[in-house]
C-alpha cells in the first residue's frame, strides 16, 4: 500500500472478507519483500464485538490455508491472541493500560455497566442543578427543569465531547437572529451560555465520582485517549511509530472523535483502510456520524490515496437487485456522500430473474394481518432459493434449488419494538397458528412470566399489596382468571356469595383470602395449584429475611413448579429462557445486601443491565423472527417482510442541538427547540430544519438496510395512511406503487416497476373458501393466493376435534355455543369431572411425565406403588385403579418404543394444536411429539389391545399429522401405542394425500353437522 485506501462496501459485496484479506495481505506482501513485522504493527477495529470475532476467525482461516510448513505463517498463527483486532473502545483502553500510568491515568480503570454509569450521571446533573443557582435562573426562562435535567443526562451520555467543543449563542449569527424579538433573543443566547456553564460543572461532579469508584465509561475512555494524544506529544509520537496500518471497519458507525483518534495515531508511514457504507449509516441516536465518512472519503481521494467501490453482491437473487439497482438511486439522489452505485450479482445457472421478488402486502387496515396471511401462503410450498456455489478454481455463482419454504425463512423487520409493534405481529402471526418470537423486546419486566415471579418478591416485602398479589396469581405462577380473582376477593371482603351468608368485618388481604375459599369455588386444578401457592408464600415468608434474592426465585419457582407451567405452552422456550435470565440478574444483586423492595427497585430499574427477553433462536428453531432494523444489521435471511411502513415521525424531540463548524465540530448549542412557523427565518429554525432533514436522511438509509437484509424475497406490507403526519418510509415507497381509487383499493404498480414489483391484495379475502383476487397467473415463484388459509374463526365457529367427528356427532348444543370445544378429549381436569373407571385417562396422566427432564417408565414405577404418585388428580382414583393400570404399563419398561421416548433429543406432552379450516378451527391434543436425529413422530397411548384397532383410531393419526405438520419439521408420522399387547400402528399421511385428506375432512365436518343440527338429533344426543 503506497497510500490510504478507502472501500465504499454496500449490502452484500462481502466487506468482512474484504477486510480479513487486507489484513492478511499486509504479511503475505511484507513476507515476499523479506520485511520484518508482527502483529502488534497491524491494528483492526470494528464497531462491535460479533464483527470483531467474525473478522478474527476469517483471518485465522485464512493463515491456517497459508501456515503449511512455512515458520513465518506458523508463528503469525500463533501471535493472533496478542493482535489489536477489537471494538475501538477495547482498542482505546487498551493502549490506555500500556501509555496512561506515564500520563497519571489509572490503569485499573474499570468501564461501568450502564446500571451503574446512568445513575451516577443522574446525582451529578441533580447536584449541578442544586449547587448552581446562578445558572439555573436564566435557563428557567426558557426551558423546564425536567427537560433541562434531560438535556444534561442525554449530553452526558452521547454529546460530551461535542458539547465540551461549542461555544454559547449569541443573540444573532451571521446577521440571522436567534428570535424576533430581541428580548427573547437575549434570553436565549443567556440560557445557552449557562447551559454551556452548568453542563460543566456536571461534568466535574461525575468525573469526581466515577474517579473515587474506580470507573469511566465508554466516551471517557475515547475522551481520555483523544486528550492524552493531544497533550502529550512524547506519547503520541510513541503510538504513531507503533501502527504501520490501521484497518477500520464499518466506518459509517463511528463518530467525529473516533475519526480524531485514528487521525492523532498515525504516523507519517502509517497507512488507513477505512472501510464501510454511507447507505448503512444507522446509528444517529448512538452519536454515529455520516460526515466522518465523507469526511474521511474526501481526505483520501485528495490526498495519494485510492478509493475502492465494492460493486459484486454475494448474497441476493438478481431480481432482488434489479429492483435495489432500480429504487434506491432515485431515493439517495443528491445526498452526498450516499450515493448508490449500481450492483453486480453473481453468476447465475438456472435462476430465472424475470419474476418478481419484491412484493407490496396490502390490507386497507392491518399491515400485520396482511404478513400473517403472506406466510401462511408459502409455508410448506415449494419455493427457488438461490445457494452460493465454488468450483474448484474458487469462483463463486449462485445455483437454483427447489424446497419447501419453512417459518424460519422468514424475518418480519420493524423500525422500533416501542409503541406495542412487536405484540401486534405476535399476535396476528399466533392467530393464525404461526410460530413465531420477538428478538430483543421491550419490557422484559412487562412478560408474565416475569411479573409473576417479581410479584412475589413484591408480596414477601409487602403482604398487604394487593395489586402484586394480583399479579402474581394471574401469571404463571398460580394461573388464575380474572372470574377466579373476582371470587377470591368477595370470599375476603366482598358481599355474601349467596344471599344470607356472613361477610368479614373489615377487608382481607388478597393472599389472605386464600384460605377462606370454599372446595367448589374453583376446579380442582386450579384450587390445588392455589393452595400450594400460599404454602410456598408462607414457608418464603419464614424464611424471607434469611434468603438471597436468587435463593427466593429458585424455591419459589421449584416450589410452584414454574418451568414446567411455562414449558406446557412454549413450543419456543422463550419463557422458561426468560425465567433463568431473570434468576441469572438476581444472582448479581445477592451480594449487595439490599431489602427486598430494594432488590425489586433494582430489578426492575431500565437500565438494569439493558435486560432484554431471552433469544431461543438456533438451527432448529421453525418459527418467524419479530426484530427491528438495527438488530438485522449485518444479517441476511430467505425472505425479509419490510413491516409497519405507515409509522409516523414525531416532532424533532431532542432537548438541545449543536450547530455544526468547521469539519462537522460542535459550535453552538441551544436547550430549547420549538417548532414554530413563526419563527421561520430564525437560526432556531434553520436548526430545527437542519435536525429534521438528517433525521429523515436516516430513515432512508435505515429502509435501505431493511431491504438489502432479504437473499431471495422482499415483501412491504402496505396500507393507506390514516392521517396527513409525515411518514417516511410510506412517502419513500409511494414511487414504487400510486394508490387505488378507493381508500380500501390496492395500490397499483407504476408502469416504471411493472414487473419488478408486485402487489398482492389482502384486502377481500372469502371467509369461505380463504381466497385472494388475483389477476394472472404468477408463476412458479409466487404461489396462488387461493390456496391460502382463510384469516380464522368466526365467534360462531366450532372447535373440531378427532374424536367427536370421528363419531360423526357434534354434541346436541351445535350453534348454541360459539367457539365451543366440542370433543371429550380436550375437556381438561378444570373442565370436565374424570370418571372413577376411566383407566385409560389414569393411564395418560401417569404417561405425561415419560420422557420429559430424562424421567423413564421405570422411574415413574419407583414410587411406592400402588401409593398415589403426586402428580396424579388426589381423590380421583382408588388404589385398585392405580394397580390395574400399572400392572399393564410394568411390562412395557423394557419396550422399544418407551426406550425411543425415554432417549428423545425433545419430548413435546399434551400438546394443543390450532389450525383454521374454512370457518372453523381444528384443534388436537397429542400424547406425545418426540424428536430423535430425524426428525418427529407423532406417539398416542391407547390402553387397549391392538384386537381394537379401527379405521376411527387411524384417522385421528392423520388429524394429527395434518395439524403438526408445518410446525414439527420433518414430521416423519404417528405411531398408535396399544398398551395392553404393547402393539405399534405407523400412520402416514404424505404430501399426495394431503388433497384427499382434506376432501375426507371437510365431508366428515358437513355430515356431522348435518346429523346434529336441531331435529336430526336421536334419543341417545
Amino acid at each position: 500500500m503506497r497510500g490510504d485506501l478507502f472501500i465504499s462496501a454496500s449490502a452484500g459485496t462481502g466487506k468482512t472478507y474484504n477486510i480479513s484479506k487486507r489484513y492478511v495481505e499486509i504479511f503475505e506482501e511484507a513476507y515476499r519483500s523479506g520485511e520484518e513485522i508482527d502483529v502488534g504493527e497491524v491494528a483492526a477495529i470494528t464497531f462491535t464485538r460479533k464483527a470483531a470475532g467474525e473478522m478474527k476467525e476469517r483471518i485465522v482461516g485464512m493463515i491456517e490455508d497459508r501456515a503449511g510448513d512455512d515458520p513465518r505463517w506458523r508463528e503469525l498463527l500463533s501471535s493472533i491472541p496478542f493482535a489489536w483486532i477489537g471494538t475501538i473502545d477495547s482498542f482505546a483502553g487498551r493502549i490506555l493500560s500500556e501509555v496512561g500510568p506515564f500520563a497519571g491515568i489509572d490503569p485499573d480503570l474499570r468501564v461501568a455497566a450502564s446500571s451503574i454509569y446512568r445513575p451516577i450521571s443522574r446525582r451529578a446533573a441533580l447536584r449541578g442543578m442544586v449547587e448552581n443557582e446562578d445558572l439555573i435562573e436564566p435557563l428557567l426562562k426558557v426551558v423546564g427543569l425536567d427537560r433541562l435535567l434531560g438535556a444534561l443526562q442525554l449530553g452526558e451520555e452521547l454529546y460530551r465531547g461535542k458539547i465540551s467543543e461549542a461555544r454559547a449563542a449569541a443573540p444573532a449569527e451571521d446577521g440571522v437572529p436567534l428570535h424576533h424579538d430581541p428580548a427573547v433573543a437575549a434570553d436565549l443566547a443567556e440560557a445557552n451560555r449557562a447551559f454551556l456553564s452548568l453542563f460543566a460543572a456536571v461534568e466535574r461532579y461525575r468525573l469526581g465520582e466515577m474517579d473515587r469508584e474506580g470507573l469511566t465509561d465508554f466516551s471517557g475512555v475515547l475522551l481520555a485517549l483523544r486528550d492524552l494524544l493531544k497533550s502529550r506529544p512524547e506519547v503520541r509520537s510513541h503510538l504513531q511509530g507503533r501502527f504501520r496500518y490501521i484497518i477500520v471497519d464499518e466506518f459509517q458507525d463511528t463518530d467525529l472523535l473516533q475519526k480524531e483518534i485514528v487521525d492523532l495515531l498515525r504516523g507519517s508511514d502509517t497507512r488507513v483502510v477505512y472501510v464501510g457504507d454511507a447507505k448503512q449509516s444507522i446509528y444517529r441516536f448512538r452519536g454515529a456520524e455520516v460526515e466522518a465518512f465523507a469526511l474521511a472519503m474526501a481526505e483520501v481521494g485528495s490526498s495519494s490515496g485510492e478509493l475502492r467501490t465494492l460493486d459484486k453482491n454475494y448474497r441476493s437473487h438478481p431480481a432482488l437487485l434489479d429492483f435495489t439497482n432500480r429504487f434506491f438511486p432515485g431515493i439517495f439522489q443528491g445526498d452526498d456522500p450516499i450515493g448508490c452505485a449500481p450492483i453486480t450479482p453473481l453468476p447465475a445457472e438456472g435462476v430465472g430473474s424475470d419474476e418478481a421478488r419484491a412484493l407490496f402486502l396490502f390490507h386497507p387496515e392491518d399491515e400485520a394481518t396482511a404478513a400473517a396471511l403472506f406466510i401462511k401462503s408459502l409455508v410448506g410450498r415449494e419455493f427457488s432459493f438461490v445457494e452460493r456455489e465454488a468450483d474448484g478454481d474458487g469462483n463463486v455463482s449462485l445455483a437454483s434449488r427447489r424446497r419447501r419454504v419453512s417459518y424460519r425463512d422468514f424475518v418480519i423487520l420493524v423500525r422500533k419494538l416501542r409503541g406495542g409493534a412487536g405484540e401486534r405481529y405476535r399476535e396476528a402471526l399466533q392467530e393464525m397458528g404461526v410460530p413465531c418470537y420477538v428478538v430483543g423486546e421491550a419490557g422484559f419486566f412487562d412478560l408474565p412470566e416475569i411479573k409473576g415471579l417479581v410479584s412475589i418478591l413484591r408480596l414477601l416485602a409487602d403482604p398487604g399489596d394487593d395489586l402484586a398479589a394480583a399479579t402474581a396469581l394471574l401469571s404463571p405462577a398460580a394461573g388464575l382468571d380474572l372470574q377466579d380473582l373476582a371470587l377470591l376477593r368477595l370470599r375476603g371482603g366482598g358481599p355474601g356469595i349467596e344471599a344470607g351468608e356472613p361477610r368479614p368485618r373489615r377487608r382481607v388481604g388478597l393472599i389472605d383470602c386464600i384460605p377462606l375459599m370454599e372446595e367448589g369455588d374453583l376446579a380442582p386444578g386450579r384450587m390445588k395449584r392455589l393452595l400450594r401457592y400460599r404454602e410456598v408464600f408462607d414457608r418464603l415468608m419464614e424464611r424471607r429475611d434469611l434468603l438471597k434474592p436468587s435463593q427466593i426465585l429458585k424455591e419459589a419457582a421449584e416450589g410452584l413448579e414454574y418451568e414446567v407451567r411455562l414449558a406446557e405452552r412454549d413450543p419456543l422456550r422463550t419463557k422458561t429462557a426468560n425465567f433463568r435470565k431473570l434468576s441469572e440478574a438476581s444472582r448479581s444483586l445477592d451480594e449487595a445486601g439490599l431489602s427486598l423492595r430494594e432488590v425489586v427497585c433494582r430489578l426492575e430499574d431500565s437500565s438494569f443491565e439493558e435486560i432484554a427477553p431471552a433469544s431461543v433462536e438456533s438451527e432448529e428453531t421453525d418459527a418467524v423472527k419479530v426484530m427491528t432494523v438495527h438488530q438485522a444489521k449485518g444479517l441476511e435471511f430467505p425472505v425479509v417482510i419490510v413491516a409497519e411502513t405507515s409509522w409516523s415521525t414525531p416532532p424533532v424531540s431532542s432537548p438541545f442541538l449543536l450547530r455544526r463548524g468547521e469539519k462537522g465540530k460542535g459550535e453552538v448549542v441551544f436547550t430549547l427547540i420549538p417548532k414554530d412557523k413563526a419563527l421561520e427565518g430564525t437560526v432556531l429554525f434553520e436548526m430545527v430544519e437542519e435536525e429534521e432533514k438528517r433525521e429523515a436522511e436516516e430513515e432512508k438509509r435505515t429502509l435501505y438496510v431493511a431491504s438489502t437484509r432479504a437473499t431471495d424475497l422482499l415483501a412491504i406490507t402496505h396500507s393507506p395512511p390514516k392521517t396527513k403526519a409525515s411518514r417516511p418510509w410510506h412517502d419513500l415507497l409511494s414511487v414504487l406503487v400510486e394508490a387505488g381509487e378507493g381508500s380500501g383499493e390496492a395500490p397499483k404498480v407504476v408502469p416504471a416497476f411493472e414487473g419488478v414489483v408486485e402487489v398482492l391484495d389482502f384486502s377481500a379475502i372469502d371467509p369461505t373458501s380463504g381466497a385472494v383476487p388475483t389477476t394472472e397467473e404468477r408463476g412458479p415463484v409466487i404461489p396462488y393466493l387461493g390456496l391460502i388459509d382463510p384469516i380464522g374463526p368466526t365467534q360462531e365457529s366450532l372447535r373440531i376435534s378427532p374424536t367427536r367427528l370421528a363419531e360423526g356427532r357434534m354434541g346436541p348444543f351445535l350453534n348454541q355455543r360459539p367457539g365451543m370445544v366440542v370433543d371429550d378429549d380436550l375437556a381438561g381436569e378444570e373442565e370436565e369431572p374424570l370418571e372413577p373407571k376411566d383407566l385409560g385417562r389414569l393411564a395418560h396422566q401417569i404417561l405425561e411425565r415419560l420422557g420429559e427432564g430424562g424421567r423413564t417408565l421405570a422411574s415413574l414405577g419407583s414410587m411406592e406403588w400402588p401409593t398415589r404418585p403426586p402428580h396424579l388428580l388426589a381423590g380421583r382414583f382408588g388404589d385398585d385403579e392405580l394397580q390395574e393400570v400399572w400392572d399393564v404399563l410394568d411390562r412395557l419398561k423394557d419396550h422399544e418404543l418407551v426406550r425411543e421416548i425415554e432417549s428423545a433429543g425433545e419430548v413435546r406432552t399434551e400438546y394443543e394444536i390450532l389450525r383454521p379450516f374454512g370457518e372453523d378451527l381444528l384443534v388436537g391434543r397429542i400424547d406425545k411429539l418426540v424428536r430423535d436425529e430425524e426428525g418427529w413422530r407423532i406417539v398416542d397411548f391407547k390402553f387397549a389391545d391392538s384386537a381394537t384397532a379401527s379405521p376411527e383410531n387411524e384417522f385421528q393419526m392423520r388429524f394429527y399429522i395434518y395439524l403438526a405438520r408445518e410446525l414439527f419439521c420433518p414430521l416423519l408420522g404417528a405411531r398408535l401405542f396399544y398398551l395392553k399387547d404393547g402393539a405399534v400402528l405407523e400412520v402416514f399421511l404424505g404430501d399426495e394425500e394431503m388433497a384427499d385428506f382434506e376432501l375426507e375432512l371437510s365431508a366428515r365436518i358437513k355430515e356431522a353437522k348435518a346429523r346434529s343440527m336441531p331435529g336430526n338429533v336421536g334419543e341417545e344426543g
